[in-house]
């Protein structure tokens, strides 16, 4: 008795899946002489450069845009500028799709269908007068098609299910989510403020200097993709529009400020505390609380020092004319020497002032100059520091790059070892192993026939 009735049962299942086959496959459209699909029916057929209202329904909440002056606001549920590639897409997708085949050309029963309450509803209004409706329901058994209606039409047909990620936007997905708004090239001063710590930076043409805690060099990259970073950022997710109490998110006491100048222009961006790898911050000059992704969110952790230069020299060897260095308690002078050929390679002369000369070994100098320009600061110390400099075991002296001319001043004082740029306050502690390692490289161009 049990193996006739699952016998009956599979019968049924088979004649009710064959029945839905029979279904659907009359329903496809006819293929052409060549055996590709025949043409499809588009829902629509206004241009998308003519909408200039769109309704966007998902999920029960529900955004009014409007296309102004060539450009797109959201007026509801807050008035506020779209995000434009967002509302071209939605209108872009609504010219494009096509009917993919005709269910029921008189639908009576829109509920098996999804259509009773769409999940989407999508309407808009166009020159000229065309307006449309378009409503989305639930997908087919098959997961590749959606159940559709147009305008008050009766007849349901299907669209390709991928559509559904054109339609499905939400106020926020649809809202301009910029979290600053500058002029980005424009920008020409950068105020970080951490509690008591600060750093204020000012670019004239194209180079950033580092003005205070001390004047000193600029990280250019670093800055300028901070600053990129900064007036390309989209908020993560919208907190609150008109909050009442800052200090739930740490703003009423910011973490980090960061004020950006562009002429007499300023912007200023706070930064509250981190919640569940989020972090909330606000534009100063809006009422509204946000979140940040996790990308400047790396940005906002970095230490001040991040955004200044960290090599002790600017040179580069083959641009490099002179050398002059004090070592010992004496001063020695590299210099290029001419090839007497142009297809002989460039020598270098090696003399002690006051003293005899010797022509350099040409391996030894590329690794002392290589190792000289390979000295960087792991981090910066006050002038309050003992550092050694007084006394320093090393001074070097360079001309490059037709008349530019930059001296550093070496120290090392216990496990650790120090450089200041002339012309600069601040003060770079440097990896000790980097210094020792350029003093012997030092050694073995000043003394070529000494054992290593």
């Amino acid at each position: 008795m049990g193996r006739l009735t699952s016998t009956l049962i599979l019968v049924v299942v088979l004649a009710g899946l064959g029945g839905y086959i029979y279904f659907v496959d009359s329903k496809r459209p006819t293929p052409n002489a060549d055996g590709s699909s025949a043409t499809k029916e588009k829902v629509f057929t206004v241009e998308a450069d003519k909408i200039n209202e769109l309704r966007v329904t998902y999920q029960g909440q529900s955004t009014l845009l409007k296309k102004a002056d060539g450009g797109w606001k959201l007026l509801e549920p807050t008035a506020i500028e779209a995000d434009p590639p967002e509302a071209i897409g939605v209108a872009s997708a609504l010219t494009n799709i096509e009917i993919v085949r005709v269910i029921d050309e008189n639908a009576t029963n829109l509920e098996q269908f999804g259509l009773a309450k769409p999940n989407i509803t999508v309407e808009f209004k166009a020159e000229g007068g065309a307006a449309g409706t378009l409503k989305l329901g639930n997908k087919n058994p098959t997961q590749s098609e959606i159940y559709a209606q147009k305008n008050n039409d009766k007849r349901v047909f299907l669209v390709s299910s991928f559509q559904e990620t054109s339609f499905n936007r939400t106020p926020f997905d649809l809202r301009d989510k910029k979290i600053l708004k500058f002029d980005r090239d424009k920008a020409d001063s950068l105020l970080l403020v951490k509690g008591a710590d600060s750093m204020q930076l000012s670019r004239a043409g194209n180079e950033w200097k580092v003005v205070k805690p001390v004047a000193s060099r600029s990280d250019y990259s670093a800055i300028e993709g901070f600053l990129t970073r900064l007036s390309s950022a989209n908020m993560s997710k919208m907190i609150e529009e008109n909050p009442k109490d800052l200090a739930k998110y740490g703003l009423d006491k910011p973490t980090m400020t960061i004020t950006i100048g562009a002429g007499s222009a300023k912007t200023v961006f706070e930064v509250g505390k981190t919640e569940d790898s989020q972090t909330y911050a606000r534009d100063a000059s809006r009422p509204m609380i946000f979140t940040v992704d996790s990308t400047l969110q790396t940005d906002l952790n970095k230490n001040f020092d991040d955004y200044r230069k960290k090599e002790a020299f600017e040179f580069r060897p083959f641009y490099l004319a002179k050398l002059r260095a004090v070592k010992d308690g004496k001063t020695y002078e590299f210099e290029k020497v001419p090839p007497a050929k142009p297809a002989d390679p460039e020598t270098w002369k090696v003399t002690e002032v006051g003293g005899a000369s010797h022509p350099a070994d040409a391996t030894a100098m590329e690794d002392m100059l290589n190792k000289l320009v390979a000295l960087k600061a792991d981090s910066f110390v006050d002038a309050k520091t003992k550092t050694g400099l007084e006394k320093p075991v090393l001074v070097v002296s360079a001309s490059f790059d037709e008349g530019k001319f930059e001296r550093v001043t070496f120290a090392q004082l216990g496990d650790a070892a120090y450089a200041k740029r002339e012309g600069e306050e601040g003060i770079a502690k440097i990896q000790l192993m980097s210094f020792r390692d350029a003093l012997t490289a030092f050694d073995a161009v000043l003394n070529p026939g000494a054992k290593k």
